[in-house]
């Protein structure tokens, strides 16, 4: 087996044209079809199909190509990890969060880091997600870190609590509850709901969890993925209905009434969360201390 042929195949099924995969590859197009040739023989197949003036890959071309974009995939990924290690101002983070935490806290965050002239070479890749998928993604190695809540029994994941988010009850205007300020779990038990929908994961079982604990069951009217179209649904009235939400600051801008919760679990806690297994390379510690920081965590951990 020739490692450099089948990286030559690797970028030719990628191209699928054989001057500008050899110019890719800075070597001449008469090398690149030697190479090619020499794998065809080595298998004893047609790996690439004459289609018009181009070439295209055949079903064993598309078999290997399978296997050679995965290979590769994980040698790059290894090169970009261990060559981190090297510099602690330069290199990429791959940071989870949560879907509500997009509205101001993370981009004021980012705003921030991307701010200081000694971190400008590190590179925040960034993806929304829920919780559960952010430990599995740690874990995989496709996150380093993630602002997630804690998931029990996760031994492997270091959760550093960074702020607490109160949970509180909206209604409309016209609800029989908005002349009050503040009310307990159990005068919902009487009203439509407008829940989450599942794919959002920890919150909608922190909601769940808080009606379970005063043993109500509020029938569900709707359920949206997000606090945005909650809000706007509950503004209008509809159903005369109430939901659970975190509390916003930019839900103010909707017609409706917060109403505090009396209990003592109406509140969630984000977490910075990490792989307690996984090195951390330099640059990530460079955005891990730079989120402490802005939270106020304290040094020690």
């Amino acid at each position: 087996m020739n490692m450099n042929n089948l990286y030559y195949f690797h970028i030719l099924s990628r191209f699928q044209h054989y001057t500008r995969a050899a110019e890719y590859l800075y070597i001449t197009q008469p090398s690149l079809s030697h190479a090619i040739q020499a794998l065809e023989k080595e298998y004893g197949v047609r790996l690439f199909v004459k289609d018009g003036r181009n070439i295209r890959l055949s079903k064993y071309g598309l078999l290997l190509k399978e296997y050679t974009d995965a290979a590769f995939s994980s040698l790059e990924q290894g090169n970009r990890l261990l060559s981190q290690f090297a510099a602690f101002d330069k290199g990429f983070v791959d940071f989870g969060f949560l879907l509500i935490l997009g509205y101001s806290t993370v981009p004021e965050l980012i705003r921030k880091f991307h701010g200081l002239r000694e971190y400008e070479n590190i590179t925040v890749n960034m993806l929304q997600c829920g919780s559960e998928e952010s430990i599995s993604a740690i874990r995989e190695g496709k996150l380093d870190l993630a602002l997630c809540t804690q998931i029990p029994g996760a031994e492997d994941i270091r959760f550093l609590p960074l702020f607490s988010q109160d949970l509180v009850c909206i209604v409309s205007h016209s609800h029989p509850l908005a002349r009050f300020d503040e009310i307990e779990l159990s005068q919902l038990a009487g009203f439509s709901s407008i829940q989450y929908t599942d794919n959002v994961g920890e919150i909608r079982k922190i909601v769940e969890g808080l009606y379970a604990s005063e043993k109500i069951h509020p029938s569900v009217f709707l359920r949206f993925r997000e606090e945005f179209t909650i809000a706007g649904f509950v503004a209008t009235g509809i159903g005369g209905c109430t939901a659970i939400v975190p509390d916003l600051e930019l839900l103010d801008s909707f017609p409706i009434k917060k109403l505090r919760i009396r209990h003592p679990n109406a509140q969630r806690t984000i977490y910075l969360a990490s792989s307690v297994n996984h090195p951390m390379p330099l640059c990530v510690r460079t955005f891990y201390q730079f989120i402490k920081q802005e939270f106020h965590c304290p040094e020690a951990e």
